[in-house]
């Protein structure tokens, strides 16, 4: 078929086809314009939908961040009041807060910027002593916070704890009003997760994409945080989230971006072609659609304004609950309270609409030109407002109220405010109790202050009392003993030796009482330590046995003493208190047994070796299961009239006790009165630290001989420990020397140079401690040194140790004793130096 322009302008100029055909160009140019106007009621349609969404996320959030901040305020206030705040009460505090809201992470305080309290402390304790001053990431924001006297905002930010979350730092001022000091630094950790997750963004059956711009509060300016970067250059719907410092914007679109074309196109071309077939109602068709499209158009700009409105409640309701919500208009006398803030005052008029004149009525005098003159400015210049005021209800209650509004303007250009209020009189109530707590606290601590000095100064009076009497009765004691000791080696008749060997005997037994005495008293000071050691198990048993072998034969008694197998051979304890405990029970069985055997066995537990079990069993008088109740109590013993038969002061058995018990076991007794009994020790050791070290070289020969010849200084400021020590040195070939005190020790140590000195620690003008210290300062040779001292304390013994002595002796001395440690000193110098070892006696 050929084209022919001419039939076509004959066809347009016949009047018969001109009406179709412009119906035909109508029906087109009114099915595009259709078409156009549907894509754009479908947009702003779709686009009302998206804002109505990211409008509930908005409050939701602007809510959620508004609520953990108001919380953390309160902390805020009561530290401001309270700057001595200790770790307990701020945790205490805190924890509260926690629990109110899971998005705050941890709160923490920085008294001068250095963080001093936190909570919760688990997981957060290399942050306590942060100085912000000097940390590059923490200074600028902290800085700002102390400079500007605001509230700080920052965020989100990667936490060292894992995950995200924002950083709010509140600056502290204390003092009265008029003359506050900056205290310091209230931080805490926003969980921005829980802060998404509460605001909708993680919902998996949200309709929408949402992007967050603005971090740090820099709104649109910011950088964005959240969300995919596509969505700000999709033509998003925007918005304005409000921190309460700064703003974040908001931008949302719907899910994978906006539709090219209406979901109903092909519904309206058909409608268009089916319109067009009843081409004698054009202009019906053509109104009906116009008024269409005006009722849709008025539905969505009415749709706004609710939304609006509505944005604008939710971003207050969601803060907290049981709060009451409000709105106000300017220029109006009246207010719209809702059933909580009518609730709140007592319901005064029974409906939302409530006159100002009525509320203005409730507020306390003293605060009422201060609120209506804050609200007034707030509202007149559009601005947010808090305030915190009282009110007296028509019921007589008085409350304390707390109040915050958010200005704007609406639509039609009127300042409107919404806000909130909420009573706090609770908190004020639990404020005022915080400070008088903090008072009756302050005076309660004053008072065991006092108390703690004065037992302080009790214990040091006792132990001073305590050394002062071991050495004021050992220093007598040691004449007696000496001097009795030196009385019968000499030729005596057999009622002089009687007479000697009674006057040993009692100076035995009461040098017995007195180190039993004296035990008791530094175990219940706490002065008596465990001294452990690595030390040979059956060796340690048998010095305490060898002690009373005599006793043993000259009763006539048979002994017996075994040892489980697989016990350990080195162990590391207090091999010193052990051989104590065991001379004690041994000796107790010893002493109430007159016939028969005495056994001691050695074994452990099958799950522990080093958890030993000693018992020592006896077959004598035995003692009642009443009597045995009271066995281990101090100045305790069966009866009086054992008391009387066998002597002795009842404090062994208690000593032994508890010094088992300091070496993670105790003693028990077992026993029939008249067939005998079973005391069981129990101790926990440990295993030897080190390998056993090789025995000296010294043969036993040279350590049994006695003392060979040299000069002896003899350094003691009493006369008859000197005449004592003379005598005892008497037979030997030492040239013996004598000095008063410490400084004649040393000057005489420089001129007669002697081999070995015995120095006394209590001296005049220089106690023995410093004239050893300055004798092994000095350039002279070195001679060995051997405490003689009335002091008995471990804390005694260590002190010569470390002021360079060799041995450490208790007075009274015995002289097998003395002579038998000048021979080991002399023998261990005569020794090669690869050959000997350092050792002391006590």
């Amino acid at each position: 078929m050929r084209f022919r322009p001419k039939a076509w302008i004959q066809a347009l100029n016949n009047r018969t086809y001109l009406p179709t055909l412009v119906a035909l160009v109508v029906i087109i140019a009114a099915g595009i314009s259709a078409e156009s106007q549907n894509d754009t009621i479908y947009e702003q349609k779709l686009r009302a939908d998206v804002q109505y969404e990211a409008g509930l996320i908005r409050a939701r959030i602007e809510g959620n961040l508004a609520a953990d901040i108001q919380l953390v305020r309160g902390l805020q206030a009561v530290l401001s009041t309270e700057p001595d705040m200790t770790q307990r009460r701020f945790s205490q505090l805190a924890a509260h807060l926690l629990e109110a809201e899971d998005s705050l992470r941890n709160i923490a305080a920085a008294p001068d910027l250095v963080i001093k309290l936190m909570h919760p402390m688990e997981g957060n304790e290399a942050a306590i002593g942060l100085d912000y001053r000097k940390n590059d990431a923490q200074r600028a924001a902290a800085l700002l916070a102390r400079d500007s006297g605001e509230l700080v905002l920052a965020g989100p930010v990667d936490l060292l704890q894992g995950g995200r979350g924002m950083i709010a730092r509140f600056p502290i001022f204390i003092g009265p009003q008029g003359s506050k000091s900056f205290w310091g630094i209230l931080s805490s950790v926003i969980d921005i997760d829980a802060v998404y997750s509460k605001g909708g963004l993680t919902d998996p059956d949200l309709m929408i994409d949402v992007a967050l711009i603005g971090k740090d509060g820099k709104g649109a300016s910011g950088a964005q945080f959240y969300g995919n970067p596509d969505i700000l250059e999709d033509s998003p719907v925007l918005m304005d989230i409000v921190l309460p410092v700064g703003t974040w914007q908001l931008a949302a679109r719907p899910k994978e971006g906006w539709p090219t074309r209406a979901d109903n196109k092909w519904q309206l071309r058909f409608t268009i072609l089916l319109a067009g077939a009843f081409i004698l109602f054009p202009t019906a068709l053509a109104g009906r659609l116009s008024a269409a499209r005006r009722s849709v158009i008025q539905t969505l700009k009415r749709r706004e304004r609710e939304l609006e409105a509505l944005s604008r409640r939710l971003e207050m309701a969601v803060e907290t609950s049981k709060i009451g919500i409000w709105e106000i208009e300017d220029n109006s006398d009246s207010a719209i309270w809702d059933h909580r803030m009518r609730e709140l005052y007592g319901d005064p008029v029974g409906s939302s609409d409530v006159p100002l004149t009525v509320w203005r009525s409730f507020l306390h005098p003293n605060d009422r030109d201060r609120v209506i003159n804050g609200f007034q400015e707030a509202l007149r210049h559009v601005r947010n407002h808090s305030i915190d005021f009282r009110v007296r209800l028509e019921n007589g209650t008085h409350k304390n109220i707390r109040a915050m509004g958010c200005s704007f303007r609406d639509s039609r250009g009127r300042n409107r405010m919404i806000g909130v209020e909420w009573d706090v009189t609770r908190d004020v109530d639990l404020n005022n109790e915080l400070k008088r707590t903090n008072q009756q606290l302050t005076h309660r601590n004053a008072q065991l202050t006092y108390a703690k000095q004065a037992a302080e100064k009790a214990d040091q009076a006792k132990t001073e009392f305590l050394a002062n009497m071991s050495h004021e009765i050992r220093t007598p004691m040691n004449g007696i003993i000496g001097m009795s000791d030196i009385l019968a080696e000499s030729p005596l008749s057999a009622e002089q030796e009687q007479c000697v060997d009674t006057i040993r005997d009692s100076s035995v037994a009461l040098l017995k009482i007195i180190n039993d005495i004296l035990d008791l008293s530094r175990l219940e000071a706490g002065k008596m330590e465990i001294s452990t050691v690595d030390f040979n198990l059956r060796k340690c048993v048998d010095g305490a046995v060898d002690v009373l072998r005599p006793k043993l034969r000259e009763k006539g008694l048979t002994f017996t003493q075994t040892f489980a197998r697989e016990l350990p051979e080195q162990v590391h304890g207090d091999d010193g208190r052990l051989r104590q405990i065991l001379v004690n029970l041994l000796s107790n069985a010893v002493k109430f047994t007159q016939y028969g055997s005495v056994s001691l066995h050695v074994s452990r537990d099958v799950k522990d070796p080093y958890h030993l079990f000693i018992d020592v069993v006896d077959t004598g008088i035995g003692i009642s299961e009443d009597q045995a109740r009271h066995v281990f109590e101090r100045f305790s013993q069966a009866d009086a009239a054992t008391t009387r038969h066998y002597g002795g002061t009842g404090l062994g058995l208690t000593i032994s006790n508890i010094l088992a018990q300091r070496m993670g076991g105790g003693i028990s007794l077992n026993s029939n009165e008249g067939q005998g009994s079973c005391f069981r020790l129990e101790i926990r050791l440990s295993a030897a630290r080190t390998a056993p070290s090789a025995p000296t070289q010294i043969s036993p020969e040279a350590a049994q001989q006695k003392p060979g010849p040299g000069v002896l200084l003899l350094a003691d400021d009493n006369r008859t420990n000197r005449l004592l020590i003379r005598k005892f040195l008497a037979d030997t070939p030492l040239n013996v020397i004598e000095a008063e005190n410490g400084r004649e020790a040393v000057d005489m140590c420089r001129d007669h140079q002697p081999a070995i000195i015995l120095m006394d620690m209590s001296m005049p003008e220089v106690d023995g401690l410093t004239a050893t210290r300055q004798i092994r300062a000095s350039d002279m040779a070195q001679p060995a040194i051997i405490a003689l001292t009335a002091n008995a304390f471990e804390s005694d013994r260590r002190a010569c140790l470390d002021a360079g002595m060799d041995r450490f002796l208790q007075k009274p001395i015995r002289k097998p004793l003395l002579l038998e440690t000048i021979a080991s000193v002399q023998a261990e110098r005569a020794a090669p130096p690869d050959q000997t070892k350092d050792g002391t006696n006590s």
